[in-house]
């Protein structure tokens, strides 16, 4: 292990290469003084943290790196990843401040069961012609950071899970690319009061040893109105497991408290959204939000992209999960070179404590563009949160593309929707269910569509027709939708007055909005 110290004193070091020992000289820690360190000190901190009063985070980036845009910050990269070259299964590079990240986040190693700081150095970064060294900031810190891993070209790193901003995170499985978003926690998501951005303001990498299969982070979590300490447990592999435990500590009583936020994109698709002009057949990160209720009931809700921001909310009791899903697995039904929509990765979040009763509410925001987040999702506790009080939640969240964990019953896998030629303001609703259940029916098996539908809404006629082609069944239906109202409607097969599959869900439009 060894420095490399420049002619003016400047440290010029990778941290791959760098001692445990030449670090602590750096950040002017010594070891043998360095905190003892376990999730109770996040705790603590956290609770602390809750009874000071709020201070806004200062901005340590430039006007100029706050000017870049995303494909030139995106060319600002780290090129000496924490712990490369130490023969060990993770790695770690770090975002500089600039575009919209301009707050620093204080990062810390954890080794030996102690933590120290990791020291700030813009020495780490190659700027590729995009800003010069000189712009980088002296002072700070960095902006997030990604885990590297050999998961899809091993030997070598490739990354795979990213903290970048606010509380947001993403990962990826084997063979996927980045697209749905999760949150350390919302706060008043669509309300008129305006929403607030929890945010991470410390980070702890667990040193992982030769070997390990997951890696472990902390973090400590501000905001005007809560803070919290979370535990990461992350897992890479065909499908990519993140473990969350989390304690939360208002500091003031709050409008709604979202947990296990989901953050995504869909613009159109398959007669949903508008495609102003966009030649592609679809485009989107997820392509339904799927919630399994305790009593085995599971419910498919196809997103939209609409008119105007409409929020919907499901009660539930104690959870299975919720998730958004991209169903459809064929480049042909997106045609993106570039942007690879049948890679983008299925989330799910699977509570592992009891969460009792709440809903998951569904926030859909009108879009006319595939780089915003336009879809929302998140479990909303029935009980709320009072200063003074604490609390704990943990569950799993999974980025995965197959999505064989569906029931094996009847599912719905597409939903198209169009205007009905033949009567003016009327509808033309496709439903595709498929699954093993259904699989093993024979062609002739008789199937029935059930609708239920909110008042004003009337089926003008609906079959069900049976798909050789892919062993489907397929619902046809002409709908009038209520006048100037949406309303819910769903569906279900059934044959001999056995339930053949979960239920299919949707907000219809009203009439005015929808021809």
């Amino acid at each position: 292990m060894f420095i490399f110290i420049s002619k003016n004193k400047n440290p010029l070091f990778s941290y791959g290469v760098l001692g445990l020992s030449a670090i602590f000289a750096l950040s002017g820690v010594s070891a043998a003084f360095a905190d003892p360190f376990s999730f109770a000190t996040v705790q603590k901190s956290a609770q602390k943290l809750s009874r000071r009063a709020w201070k806004p985070r200062p901005i340590s980036a430039g006007q100029y790196l706050r000017r870049l845009s995303p494909q030139a910050y995106g060319r600002i990269l780290d090129v000496h990843p924490l712990w490369q070259r130490q023969s060990l299964p993770f790695e770690v590079v770090f975002y500089p401040l600039g575009h919209t990240f301009v707050h620093p986040v204080q990062m810390n190693v954890i080794q030996h069961g102690r933590s120290f700081p990791l020291p700030y150095s813009a020495r780490l970064f190659a700027t590729h012609g995009v800003v010069s060294q000189s712009q980088l900031p002296r002072k700070g810190g960095y902006a997030g950071f990604s885990l590297l891993y050999p998961l899809d070209t091993p030997p070598y790193h490739n990354e795979f899970v990213s903290f970048l901003g606010a509380s947001y995170f993403r990962a990826v499985g084997k063979g996927a690319v980045y697209g749905t978003s999760a949150r350390g926690l919302g706060i008043d998501t669509a309300l008129p009061s305006g929403e607030i951005f929890p945010y991470f303001q410390e980070f702890w990498l667990q040193r992982p040893k030769p070997g390990a299969r997951h890696m472990i982070i902390y973090a400590l979590l501000n905001s005007p109105v809560i803070t919290g300490a979370y535990r990461f447990t992350v897992t890479p592999g065909k499908s990519t497991r993140i473990r969350v435990r989390a304690v939360l500590y208002p500091r003031k009583k709050i409008k709604q408290l979202e947990i296990a936020p989901l953050s995504s994109m869909y613009w159109h698709g398959r007669g949903r959204g508008i495609r102003a002009g966009d030649w592609h057949p679809q485009q989107h990160d997820s392509s339904d939000l799927i919630m399994a209720a305790r009593d085995g009931q599971w419910i498919t809700r196809p997103l939209n992209n609409p008119l105007h921001i409409q929020v919907t909310r499901y009660i539930l009791n104690n959870p299975v999960g919720f998730g958004l899903f991209q169903q459809d697995r064929r480049f042909s039904s997106y045609e993106g070179l570039i942007t690879q929509y049948q890679k983008r990765p299925s989330v799910w979040i699977h509570p592992l404590d009891h969460w009792g009763k709440g809903q998951v509410e569904l926030v859909e925001l009108p879009t006319n563009n595939r780089n915003t987040d336009n879809i929302v999702t998140f479990w909303v506790p029935a009980k709320p949160l009072r200063p003074g009080e604490s609390l704990r939640v943990h569950y799993q969240i999974r980025f995965f593309r197959n999505n064989k964990q569906l029931p094996s019953g009847g599912h719905p896998v597409a939903t198209f929707l169009g205007n009905d030629p033949h009567m003016k303001g009327a509808k033309t609703l496709v439903v595709d269910f498929a699954g093993e259940g259904l699989g093993h029916l024979p062609a002739q098996t008789p199937m029935h569509a059930h609708f239920t539908v909110g008042a004003g809404v009337h089926i003008l006629h609906s079959s069900v027709h049976f798909n050789p082609l892919k062993h489907q069944w397929q619902v046809n239906a002409q709908i009038l939708p209520a006048r100037h109202h949406p309303r819910n409607i769903s569906l279900f097969l059934a044959s001999q007055g056995k339930v053949l599959s979960d239920t299919w869900l949707y907000l219809l439009p009203p009439q005015k909005e929808a021809a």
